[in-house]
């Protein structure tokens, strides 16, 4: 039996992939990335009055020192869903490169004092390059890129995402990822992949739990990728 680290509940079991139901993905009241990105294009449909209306997305000013790319296995995604993945995965990887990303970690607060909760002893200036040099713990090459491989299953119940401390790999639920905003999914890896880092979190759902680091950079992430 496994111990699950991740959002929501966590239980001592492995749980056996399933197909994901095949609900319609809501289209995102979302802006369009630059020409460039794989995700940069407008939503159409045969009919040309549905064309989905954007706006070109505000792009936060790049952090000079920051170069972290992601390396993304995906598994079990449909052809609409992989696409949905890759866009959080293309904004996910403009936010975390940003001078907004860094000022937010590194002025992160719990109880009025620039911390983190569960920081492993860490200052937010240390934890912004744990970061940034992209070493996992099973893979400790400092090869700044996030390395995820994640699988898409459906389960009817309150956990978002899991992982275990053996693998890199990252399991996404269905029951929330079809309906989640791009900024949601994106929290959602970036997530798990601080577990990946080495940073926990509490058990249960305490008061403190939303300050530590899985929360508090997941919470970053999803306000600057929703908000661009």
């Amino acid at each position: 039996m496994k111990r699950k680290i991740g959002n929501g509940i966590k239980l001592f079991a492995i749980f056996s992939i399933v197909v994901s139901c095949q609900e319609p993905i809501p289209i995102a009241q979302t802006c369009l990335l630059p020409s460039g990105s794989s995700s940069a294009q407008m939503e159409e449909s045969k009919d040309e009055s549905d064309k989905v209306p954007v706006r070109d997305c505000v792009i936060p000013e790049r952090e000079e020192t920051a170069n972290l790319t992601i390396n993304a296995s995906l598994r079990d995604f449909g052809p609409e869903k992989e696409e949905k993945m890759r866009d959080a995965l293309d904004r996910l990887k403009i936010i975390i490169n940003s001078k907004v990303f860094k000022s937010r970690i590194l002025n992160h607060e719990y109880q009025g004092e620039k911390t983190f909760v569960d920081n492993g002893g860490l200052t937010n200036e240390e934890i912004y390059e744990k970061l940034m040099i992209g070493a996992e713990t099973l893979m400790p090459d400092e090869d700044e890129e996030v390395d995820v491989d994640i699988t898409l299953y459906y389960k009817s119940n309150s956990t978002v995402g899991y992982t275990y401390p053996d693998t890199n790999r990252i399991w996404v639920n269905d029951k929330f990822f079809a309906t989640f905003t791009l900024g949601k999914v994106a929290a959602n890896v970036s997530h798990e992949w601080t577990h990946k880092v080495g940073f926990g979190h509490d058990f249960n759902r305490t008061a403190k739990r939303e300050f530590s680091v899985p929360y508090g950079v997941g919470t970053i992430i999803q306000e600057l990728v929703d908000g661009m």
